[in-house]
């Protein structure tokens, strides 16, 4: 009972965060807000090798989600050819940076700023595109034409269908997240928790985390930042980390999160693995490493 008293807590709060935000966001793309959005990132698409109108799919998917930016990119291959190399580079845009407006909001429930932590994604998003760019161009490679897979059903995007939606992913949040608490009970009765702690306590370490948070960086990894914040969210709540520490693993599951999941999702697209896949360990990496040297190490949660 407990752990479902838990788990309904978790949800709601999380519901609380999402619902609003999802509204927002579907009367703002109602009002054109992807189409302005994508005229302001048009400069910077050039600096990343992609032409101006590649702004729009990334301005979907920041707004509304990674599936609402693969949504465009089929569209526009309908009159379009796009090579390996954009595609890769668009892919990785995207996963750096996408569902900000949710995802944001949910990370900030930790105690990490939501401004920092969007500047910290769009500039890995960008710094990687161009880093993507740049080492394809040196090396030519990547420049045949993209083959796509497979093809995507435009959604119904009725109210009726949309708040189905929303209940049917509000309903999986909660099942995921009750499966993960019983789950870490049952590990930590069994000592397996504090194995899995040992285990990752060399990387975690290394990072500038505390190795007990190593299970919820595993979630965020493979699971993505709902379910990953949800278990830090139980984490500032019974104040067992510090704020440092918290805010480290955002900046790590913001940048590098659902690994599997979203990765499968541009591989049929003709993406590689260097822009999906291991540029998103290494970035996430790195910019958690550099904010472990510049963050204070004696500020701790209350």
């Amino acid at each position: 009972m407990k752990l479902l008293n838990e788990s309904l807590r978790i949800s709601l709060k999380l519901l609380k965060i999402m619902l609003p935000i999802s509204i927002l966001v579907k009367v703002g793309s109602y009002f054109g807000i992807i189409d302005f959005l994508s005229k302001a990132l048009t400069p910077l698409m050039g600096l990343m090798g992609l032409s101006g109108e590649m702004g729009i799919v990334w301005a979907a998917a920041l707004i509304t989600n990674i599936y609402g930016g693969i949504l465009v990119i089929l569209t526009m291959a309908q009159n379009n050819t796009f090579t390996v190399a954009e595609i890769t580079i668009v892919a990785s845009l995207i996963l750096f940076a996408h569902s900000l407006p949710i995802e944001l909001k949910v990370i900030s429930e930790t105690g990490a700023k939501p401004w920092k932590i969007l500047c910290i994604r769009m500039s890995c998003a960008v710094i990687g595109g161009v880093c993507l760019n740049l080492l394809f161009k040196f090396l030519n490679i990547y420049q045949e034409t993209a083959i796509f897979r497979f093809t995507m059903k435009k959604p119904n995007s009725g109210i009726t269908s949309w708040i189905l939606g929303e209940l049917k992913k509000y309903i999986t949040i909660f099942i995921i997240i009750f499966t993960l608490l019983v789950l870490m009970e049952g590990l930590k009765k069994i000592g397996i928790l504090d194995w899995i702690n040992n285990k990752f306590s060399p990387m975690m370490t290394f990072l500038g985390i505390n190795p007990g948070l190593s299970l919820t960086c595993i979630v965020g990894l493979t699971m993505g930042v709902s379910y990953g914040s949800g278990l830090i969210i139980k984490e500032v709540k019974e104040g067992s980390y510090s704020k440092r520490d918290l805010f480290l693993v955002a900046i790590f599951i913001s940048l590098c999160h659902a690994l599997i999941e979203d990765t499968l999702l541009f591989i049929p697209l003709g993406a590689k693995m260097i822009g999906v896949f291991w540029g998103r360990i290494f970035f996430a990496v790195i910019f958690t490493l550099i904010f472990n040297k510049i963050l204070p190490k004696d500020e701790i949660q209350k």
